[in-house]
């Protein structure tokens, strides 16, 4: 085995195909010299037959090699010189289609089905990305962003940041020097920069609305801290605006902020958070308003704590569709954040910025849908 390929930010079969251009010269081939097999190149390299025939195939549609049934592969030219193919895999840029970084900060659910759809359009569309996890600090996400645009010369990034409420230096700096960035998930009011998110407010305001007009006149609205943070704030404010519109006293005793943020475990959201007696104390709220599907199942484990039936005693509504809401022993209302589209949109504004990164492109606000289910009594 000459050099055991191993996966990272380029993909295998492009690591393979640079390697057999290095094989060529190595050996002096000549046009109509064969080249090696996909399976002699499988076993020098340590990667899969599979492997080996995509980076042959694709080096055949290159014009590089012609392949010949029965009888092999066989070199039609001598390659070119790829600028950093002397100088290992790490300098590689991918030069047989564009590629574009995308930046997460950690894997779940939903950021997974984000990614599913987002890199699956980005293929469609011929853009290789190149997948990156930032663990969700700045540091790491500044860090990353730069090695894949100043090592791996990508063409855009997607970003998904893991922090609500600010955007990291060095990527605005990259949006004024017109490099295309799209952000995910997330905006920023401060900064005008091409982005993709749903929209919160009025998801919360069809929610409250819904609340509304199946009698609930004392609704609830436990949140997470959301000064700041633009989703959150945007979902404070449908759950006010809809008291506005039913011309109805909004009593903000009745909102009550839990001390964890960005939890995803509605144990750990619940301690310290005092929503036993945030519920306790008010004995006349029949509904409330959560700002995500955690904090609606913290909610409900301290109403179960409490010997308040849901929905009978009081009705409790989420924000985002986690799978395990409909899998709840009352199934929870909630509000569909559809990941697919984002994901989906994101790709389609990073390449048509990716081919004309001069263009202005306004923000995407994909729509959210109410999901009724079974946590919500109505009272007329």
């Amino acid at each position: 085995m000459k050099e055991k390929l191993t996966k990272g930010p380029v993909v295998l079969y492009e690591q393979m195909r640079v390697k057999i251009m290095e094989l060529i010269r190595e050996r002096g081939l000549r046009p109509h010299d064969p080249v090696p097999s996909e399976t002699e190149l499988a076993k020098m390299y340590g990667v899969s037959s599979r492997t080996s025939k995509e980076a042959l195939l694709q080096l055949a549609r290159e014009g590089v090699v012609y392949r010949m049934p029965r009888r092999g592969t066989f070199l039609a030219k001598q390659p070119e010189d790829e600028e950093g193919a002397s100088s290992g895999i790490s300098e590689l840029r991918i030069r047989s289609r564009q590629a574009v970084g995308v930046l997460l900060p950690y894997t779940d659910e939903y950021v997974a089905s984000v990614l599913q759809a987002l890199t699956a359009e980005l293929v469609r569309r011929g853009l290789e990305p190149l997948v990156r996890f930032t663990s969700g600090t700045l540091g790491q996400e500044e860090e990353t962003a730069r090695e894949l645009v100043e090592r791996y010369s990508v063409s855009g990034l997607v970003v998904y940041p893991g922090r609500h409420d600010t955007l990291g230096d060095y990527l605005i700096q990259l949006h004024t020097r017109q490099f295309p960035v799209v952000i995910v998930d997330r905006a920023f009011r401060e900064i005008s920069i091409p982005s993709v998110f749903h929209d919160h407010l009025h998801g919360s305001l069809e929610l409250t609305a819904y609340l509304i007009s199946r009698g609930h006149h004392r609704i609830g609205f436990v949140t997470e801290e959301y000064r700041g943070l633009m989703s959150r704030e945007d979902r404070f404010n449908g759950y006010t605006q809809a008291y506005l519109d039913a011309s109805m006293n909004l009593d903000l005793s009745l909102v009550h902020k839990i001390g964890r943020t960005g939890g995803k475990d509605a144990s750990a959201l619940a301690e310290g958070a005092g929503l036993d007696d945030f519920i306790a104390g008010n004995g006349d709220m029949t509904a409330v308003v959560c700002s995500n599907d955690y904090v609606a199942l913290a909610v409900m484990q301290a109403a179960y704590r409490l010997g308040i039936a849901v929905p009978d005693k009081l009705s409790v509504v989420g924000f985002t569709d986690f799978s395990f809401a409909e899998l709840l022993p009352v199934p929870l209302t909630t509000v569909e954040k559809t990941a697919t589209e984002l994901g989906v949109a994101a790709a389609a504004m990073v390449c048509e910025l990716v081919a004309d990164p001069a263009a202005r492109r306004s923000p995407v606000v994909i729509p959210t849908r109410l999901k009724e289910r079974e946590s919500v009594k109505s009272l007329v």
